[in-house]
């Protein structure tokens, strides 16, 4: 929409230029920016449950510190410094979710409510710039990087002895993972230009707002936890080599809880303090007990079905010598059906000798991973999108794009969309700028000859007059005619021209002109009375 605060009538314009743009591309992307919304409140409600668990660890500090401040002081201190480290973090990486949104919608805008950003009211979700405004011309992505980094680092340094608990390890570093893309000369990893992506380039160039919002958020679920992991682990070191604690919660972690119809969903179910060598039992609702690795336990659910999928069970971790610590949990997730999204960013037709620019895009599948077949005619993938040259065939024949998508590594058929090919409109053949009406004879002696113009055409486009004749009415009232085989006129039609009086008609029929792909098109004649 605009920049800072705008007056009603800007605001008013700014709609109308939406709803405009909403009407040239046919096909919106509105499925993939509800999908993002879905993720969005998903990845929020997240970070949410691991703020609320983090804090029961903060209360399990406080209590174990006033047991016994000798023995905890330092483990305390540590996790209020891992607290305002994270708190800093969240808070800097929610401020840049505010900024976007407040430049997108304005100062007042209403997807600001109590500091938090709510997606679905911000208009503007399907803008490509705002995200690399910021988070790119602005700085904010490096910001972003630099304070993870040093986040990262700090945590990793309380880990004294890194090969005993490599795997709290591997989940920091990847969790908090900021490296550049890794590059091979075959990958599609480059982009515009050829140019190696950097991490900022990947997470905000070129995205729509909606897909920067929701990655924002991610990374703010991340840092929440990793503060969980650091935590247990601190916790842990209390009294290293036995769970002593006032409160142990189940966790699921899932990779995604948005996913396809026919891909799997998988999701990590462990408690938060857990020991690495013990092996808990995990047992469904449905009786069947899960396969556990590294103390977490594996759940794959199915999802040949749509809608909404509740799933939970009971995890059992024997204790020594004492009672077994038993906690229940519960889950969900949503299965949806796989859509693509072709719109044509030009208009709703495709239009034979051009290139057609059409944009391709999957819910939750970056644009490297995404595979698309044209049912007639060529489709290519190039650094700025894709492309269409219709073949040769009927006017308004139907052709389909056909969408899939590398998933797990499988290629899957993700939807398909129809569109009608014509044939580019006949040019108007104009003379001094005029197809019919009335002319004064001093412009029509400047022209040249006649022209081939292509009106309302979105593409840059050239018709060349190949020929035309002229004919006018002399003295006597004998009509004189002349040919030109080619777009100026010939001395012949000069001399008619210069013959002419007020009143009289000028006309030019037979136009003929070919177009780039070598088709002779027979265009208007054009009538003009001298003044």
């Amino acid at each position: 929409m605009g920049h800072g605060k705008e007056t009603p009538r800007q605001k008013m314009i700014g709609m109308m230029y939406l709803v405009l743009t909403a009407l040239l591309a046919l096909n919106v992307a509105k499925d993939v920016l509800d999908a993002f919304e879905l993720v969005d409140k998903g990845l929020t409600k997240t970070t949410a449950n691991f703020h609320e668990k983090n804090s029961s660890y903060y209360t399990d500090f406080e209590s174990a510190y006033e047991l016994n401040k000798t023995k905890v002081e330092s483990w305390k201190n540590k996790a209020d410094e891992v607290r305002e480290k994270a708190d800093a973090l969240n808070e800097l990486i929610q401020e840049y979710k505010r900024r976007l949104a407040i430049i997108s919608e304005g100062e007042d805008t209403e997807a600001i409510h109590e500091g938090e950003v709510d997606l679905s009211k911000i208009l503007g979700k399907d803008n490509t710039s705002i995200g690399g405004q910021v988070m790119m011309n602005e700085g904010g992505g490096e910001d972003v990087q630099e304070n993870i980094n040093e986040f990262r680092d700090f945590l990793l340094d309380l880990i004294e002895d890194k090969e005993t608990y490599i795997t709290i390890v591997h989940a920091l570093e990847s969790t908090l993972d900021t490296h550049d893309p890794t590059h091979d000369p075959h990958s599609k990893k480059k982009g515009h230009g050829g140019e190696i992506r950097t991490w900022e380039s990947e997470h905000f160039e070129n995205l729509p707002l909606a897909s920067v919002v929701t990655i924002l958020s991610k990374m703010q679920s991340d840092v929440r936890f990793a503060e969980a992991e650091i935590l247990s682990y601190l916790l842990s070191q209390i009294d290293a080599g036995s769970f002593k604690f006032n409160k142990i919660e189940a966790v699921v972690l899932a990779g995604s809880d948005y996913v396809f119809k026919g891909q799997e969903y998988k999701a990590r179910v462990f408690l938060a303090a857990y020991d690495s060598t013990k092996f808990p039992t995990i047992k469904l609702t449905s009786g069947e007990e899960l396969e556990v690795q590294d103390g977490k336990g594996i759940f794959i659910g199915s999802t040949s079905a749509l809608g909404p999928m509740n799933w939970g069970g009971t995890i059992i971790l024997e204790g020594d010598g004492s009672a077994p610590i038993v906690r229940d949990f519960e889950a969900s997730y949503r299965v949806a059906e796989a859509s693509a999204v072709v719109s044509p960013t030009k208009m709703n037709v495709f239009y034979r000798s051009v290139k057609n620019p059409v944009a391709i895009s999957v819910a939750g599948v970056p644009k490297e991973s995404i595979r698309a077949r044209i049912s007639k005619g060529r489709l290519t993938q190039g650094a700025s999108g894709w492309e269409v040259l219709p073949a040769a065939g009927p006017e308004g024949e139907i052709v389909t794009i056909r969408v899939f998508a590398d998933v797990d590594g499988q290629e899957k058929f993700m939807g398909e969309e129809p569109f009608r090919v014509k044939d580019v409109p006949d040019p108007i053949a104009k003379i001094g700028g005029r197809s019919k009406g009335a002319i004064s004879l001093t412009d029509l002696s400047r022209a040249s000859g006649v022209t081939a113009e292509m009106e309302d055409f979105d593409f840059e486009l050239e018709f060349e007059i190949t020929e035309f004749i002229v004919s006018a009415v002399g003295a006597g009232g004998f009509t004189t005619r002349e040919p030109s085989n080619g777009p100026n006129f010939t001395e012949k039609q000069k001399n008619i021209i210069r013959r002419l009086s007020t009143g009289k008609n000028f006309t030019v029929t037979d136009v003929k002109a070919i177009g780039p792909a070598g088709q002779v098109r027979t265009l208007n004649s054009i009538v003009l009375k001298i003044l």
